[in-house]
Formats: structure tokens, sequence, C-alpha cells
């Protein structure tokens, strides 16, 4: 009747080993005594289980990695650096000279000691470039 329902009997998947077959001891030994195994039990290798899916990792994946870099990573570098090319490069723009800008305690150690070390002489502007903000006289 379970085999109809589709059902299957646990003894259909791994058949349980019949009892008394491998005649070890039924008693639990203690912390100090040591049982040795009887010469007819002997250790054998544990039969595959049909119940349990066979999944084979790695087999063909390395086909899927290559066509996800070559069909979806090139293009979308290809297409990320034509539209960084596409770009123009912004031109510096007039700046006031606040007294809580570009303040510099001491020189830089390298070249005038007036640009930082990530300075973008074509962007970014010096202490002293900037004309002095209006004065507020009221």
């Amino acid at each position: 009747m379970k085999n109809i329902i589709g059902i299957r009997n646990y003894r259909l998947c791994s058949p349980p080993r019949p009892p008394g077959e491998c005649g070890c001891h039924p008693q639990v030994p203690s912390y100090q005594t040591i049982m040795p195994p009887p010469s007819t039990c002997r250790v054998t290798d544990i039969p595959p289980n049909p119940c349990v899916p066979r999944y084979h990792y790695g087999k063909g994946t390395w086909r899927k990695y290559k066509y996800m870099v070559f069909f979806i990573g090139f293009p979308l570098i290809f297409i990320q650096t034509l539209h960084a090319f596409g770009h123009k490069t912004p031109s510096k723009e007039s700046c006031r000279d606040y007294d809580y800008m570009r303040k510099r305690v001491r020189r830089y150690p390298w070249g005038d000691g007036r640009a930082t070390f990530f300075h973008n002489e074509r962007v970014n502007h010096l202490p002293g470039d900037c004309e002095p903000p209006p004065l507020d006289c009221d």
C-alpha cells in the first residue's frame, strides 16, 4: 500500500544490517576497560545511500563563470570606460578665500609646501589663489 502512494520504505533506501551479524559486545564499556572487537568484526567502507542525491560540485561550473566574465563582465567594463571617457574634465571655478578654508600651519615636506599630497592642479585651488571675500561694513 505504501509503495502505491509513492512513499518508500526505509528498507528500500539503505537496508539495515541484520542484528547479531557482527557479534560485538552488547554492554557499554566503562572508561577503564578496553574491549577489543572480535575477529569477525572488520572495518569496511560504508555503502552509498541511494536515497541521497549525488551532487557533482565543480563539474562544468567553470564554463558558467567563464561565460559570465566574457558576456557580462567585460562588456560592462567596456561600457563604463566609454562612459568615463565621454565626460569632460571640469575646469577651475571662481572661488572666495575665507578664513576657515585652506589653513596651513606648517609647510608640507614635498614640492613648494603649499599643495597637499592629493592636490589636483586642474580642479583645486592653492592658498592665496582665490580672491578675498567682500567686506561686510554694516
